[in-house]
């Protein structure tokens, strides 16, 4: 139960990142996305001095140390790469498709892996089934409620596919990364 109360704070966390595609949405591209390329470039130069600098990384371990996953010790954090995905996304899609291919990582990846924790009972790869049915689910529903309608239902099922199973598939790269760019790319396609 520990280490699901964990991730339920570490997923908390991440669907607090939803004011990433709700601001982009809200926002005009002139101000979201040279807003967005500055805050990337801001808490990626943090995150490289936290890997170089041993004073900064104590003092980042002692504040976040249980909520970091063992591979962002040595690596950039998974918000770095979310941040990063999310203004390729900006940059080479459609406003709509990237706000909607950056809410399936924020909201589809952290529903997965809390239902899959919880629940998960089948094992697909390293994942479980329950958790990548509640992925698709999530994918479909964040695609749905997009208003109006510049996301076909042929978008939506190919965009939501595509995010779960860059979500379930072992790739060795980070899952905030792989999926937002998958899904924009299939909705791209599809459209």
């Amino acid at each position: 139960m520990i280490r699901y109360t964990g991730e339920l704070f570490r997923k908390s966390i991440h669907i607090a990142s939803v004011a990433i595609p709700v601001s982009l949405y809200l926002l005009p591209e002139s101000v979201s996305r040279p807003g967005l390329l500055a805050f990337t470039v801001i808490v990626l130069a943090v995150d490289v001095i936290r890997l170089h600098s041993p004073q900064v990384r104590t003092l980042f371990y002692f504040i976040f140390g249980k909520i970091l996953r063992d591979h962002e010790r040595f690596n950039l954090l998974g918000s770095t790469y979310l941040l990063i995905a999310a203004l390729l996304c900006m940059y080479s899609f459609t406003k709509p498709i990237a706000v909607v291919a950056i809410a399936f990582v924020v909201i589809g990846d952290a529903v997965a892996a809390l239902v899959g924790r919880r629940w998960g009972r089948v094992r697909l790869l390293d994942k479980s089934l329950e958790g990548s049915l509640a992925c698709l689910t999530a994918c479909i529903l964040i695609a749905r409620i997009y208003p109006g309608d510049e996301i076909t239902w042929p978008m939506t099922l190919m965009g939501a596919f595509v995010a779960t199973l860059f979500e379930l598939l072992p790739i060795p790269l980070d899952d905030n990364l792989r999926m937002s760019l998958s899904a924009g790319f299939a909705m791209t396609v599809a459209s």
